[in-house]
């Protein structure tokens, strides 16, 4: 009998230390879903943006692709006109070759850093178009941008400006942005299966 009481007291001095356990977890959890929560929110409106961006780019949508443009970007192009003309060169190019888009995927975005006054995030997109010669993909990292803490973003296609071009126009471009090397674009031609 006196080992079973020596049995209670150990529970019932650990039953206080198992409820402040559970009383902190529950308090961290409280802290922490709030921002969980923003993070979450953050990337599904990274992945809504892009995807309305890349509908734009897909239908030859200017005035909606623009929107989704750095100020940065658009100087460097020459302007909104320089580059709506060579958007539309781009169009016009497609439809004489026969190419065309087929589809366009957007993946998660990684980490969102706030690094000088910006949001920024890069996430994988992969596009598919039909060629003469078969399927091209064509994979590549989008930088996210944003200034306003999430509400609206830029995009920013790796394949199309280097890195370091992209540094001298956008100066605000964290260190810690993960960018993955470029992958050369996957010609599936017609009869194959897999890439070539």
């Amino acid at each position: 009998m006196r080992h079973l009481g020596h049995l209670l007291l150990d529970k019932q001095k650990k039953r206080p230390v198992t409820h402040l356990k559970k009383l902190l977890l529950f308090c961290s959890f409280l802290l922490l879903t709030p921002r969980m929560l923003r993070a979450q929110n953050l990337a599904t409106n990274i992945k809504v943006q892009a995807m309305d961006m890349a509908s734009a780019v897909m239908n030859n949508d200017f005035n909606t692709f623009v929107k989704y443009m750095h100020p940065g970007i658009i100087g460097f192009a020459g302007g909104e006109r320089m580059m709506k003309a060579k958007m539309d060169s781009a169009a016009s190019a497609m439809k004489r070759f026969k190419v065309s888009f087929k589809k366009c995927s957007v993946g998660h975005p990684g980490e969102i850093i706030r690094h000088q006054d910006l949001l920024q995030s890069v996430y994988p997109q992969t596009t598919v178009m039909t060629t003469p010669m078969g399927e091209l993909t064509v994979e590549t990292s989008i930088i996210a941008l944003s200034k306003d803490n999430g509400t609206s973003w830029w995009f920013i296609d790796t394949n199309v400006y280097r890195l370091d071009k992209l540094k001298n126009l956008i100066p605000e471009l964290s260190p810690r942005l993960l960018i993955p090397p470029r992958k050369k674009p996957q010609l599936v031609r017609p009869g194959m299966t897999g890439k070539p």
